[in-house]
């Protein structure tokens, strides 16, 4: 298949410089910041000897969190139904309901107690829960604590090492991919064997650090590049290769629009999965949260730039996207996010005429392939909006393309 390349550096340069970054330390916790989650405004991050700490305020406060909780090494953490969380350290899974008591749920079947994923894996009817470690492959289980039974058929060698998984429960089908250290691997039989899909992929780009499943749309990081694929693996097509990336981050504003972070010894935001702006960092990013008005990050200790101990630092997410191309429609037309967005089967299209004209209005696919047509007649002057009806459509990321007889306008769309 021929390549498509998605990367386009445009005229914009690195859009933050460092001074734009606030450094946040955290008084008592002297080691690395090794993993940070987000519930709303709420952060937590956890650290490599320190345990697990929290701010509800943008890091001006922070409270530790710790609680009973035995291992303080922590790789992981994962919110539940607030205000459960999900933990993850070197000698094993925890598990607290109230983020004081953290109950170890290492039991019979559990092999391997170096954890990287620990979470409800599927429908909460049928109480899967599963559990990544690094090296012992991967393991599900009936119950908070199990009991434990291998699930790695299909994973060897590097795939023992689980970094990452994504996955969509859509009726009674369910299907799940998997981000390991020796490539990408799907499940459709409820984790009882995986399948390798590493089409193209080769070298550093088979060290997958983070996965997004919608549907067939499939978007890694690997510590080779940023990939996507339309078909589950089968073909690859890389957004920016030869760099190392460690994770992903999306966001979701109240209006519907979208943006993705791809985070790593480089660092880069888009808003369409088409232009990818870089991000100037203070030093590798090893972990994120997003909140609803600021990006969060830790650094590897050891390259920070600002007198930091955590390598912690935030910063607005509107001035990471005051960077991002802007919708380039002319006075004549305006096109307005969707709502809802994301959305399941229904969506309304809204737009706006100054003047009567002809208006074109398409839905596109990531690789520029017409989807539905929504409008092509001449309208009047004035306020217009139109329902997308995609039950026939995959989930995924989708381009609402307006054109008008001088103007053209583009939208992004997420169904879920």
């Amino acid at each position: 298949m021929k390549k498509l390349v998605l990367f386009m550096f445009s005229s914009f340069v690195s859009l933050c410089v460092l001074g734009q970054w606030t450094p946040i330390p955290i008084g008592t916790a002297s080691s690395e910041a090794v993993a940070m989650a987000s519930f709303a405004d709420t952060v937590m991050v956890g650290f490599a000897g320190d345990g697990i700490f929290r701010t509800r305020d943008l890091g001006n406060s922070w409270e530790d969190i710790s609680g009973d909780l035995a291992n303080k090494n922590i790789n992981r953490i994962l919110p539940g139904p607030w205000p459960t969380l999900f933990v993850s350290t070197d000698n094993g899974p925890y598990f607290t309901m109230d983020q004081v008591s953290y109950i170890n749920t290492t039991s019979t079947g559990l092999t391997n107690t170096d954890i990287s994923l620990y979470s409800i894996g599927g429908e909460l009817d049928i109480s899967h829960f599963i559990v990544g470690t690094k090296g012992g492959g991967f393991f599900t289980g009936p119950e908070l604590d199990g009991p434990w039974s291998a699930a790695s058929d299909g994973l060897s060698g590097g795939a023992l090492f689980i970094n990452d998984m994504g996955g969509y429960h859509d009726g009674d089908t369910s299907t799940y991919i998997l981000a390991t250290d020796g490539g990408v691997y799907y499940s459709n039989d409820n984790f009882t064997s995986w399948f390798s899909r590493n089409n193209g992929l080769v070298g550093d780009q088979l060290i997958v650090t983070g996965a997004i499943l919608l549907n067939t749309f499939s978007f890694i990081t690997t510590e080779g590049g940023a990939f996507y694929s339309l078909d589950y693996g089968q073909n690859w097509m890389g957004v920016i290769e030869n760099e190392k990336f460690n994770l992903i981050q999306m966001q979701v504003s109240q209006s519907g629009a979208f943006s993705i972070f791809i985070l790593g010894e480089t660092s880069y935001v888009s808003n369409d999965m088409l232009n990818w702006i870089p991000i100037s960092t203070p030093g590798e990013v090893i972990s994120a949260a997003l909140t609803s008005s600021d990006l969060f990050i830790a650094t590897e200790a050891t390259k920070a730039d600002f007198n930091s101990t955590s390598g912690l630092y935030r910063q607005p997410v509107s001035w990471i996207l005051t960077a991002l191309p802007e919708n380039e429609a002319e006075t004549n037309v305006s096109l307005k996010q969707n709502y809802p967005n994301p959305f399941s089967n229904l969506t309304t299209v809204t737009y706006s005429l100054s003047e009567e004209q002809l208006v074109d209005i398409r839905v596109l696919d990531l690789l520029g392939r017409e989807v539905k047509m929504l409008v092509n007649s001449v309208q009047e002057e004035g306020n217009h909006e139109v329902i997308l009806d995609a039950s026939d459509m995959l989930s995924g990321v989708y381009m609402v393309v307006l054109r008008s007889e001088e103007s053209t306008a583009t939208i992004k769309i997420m169904k879920e």
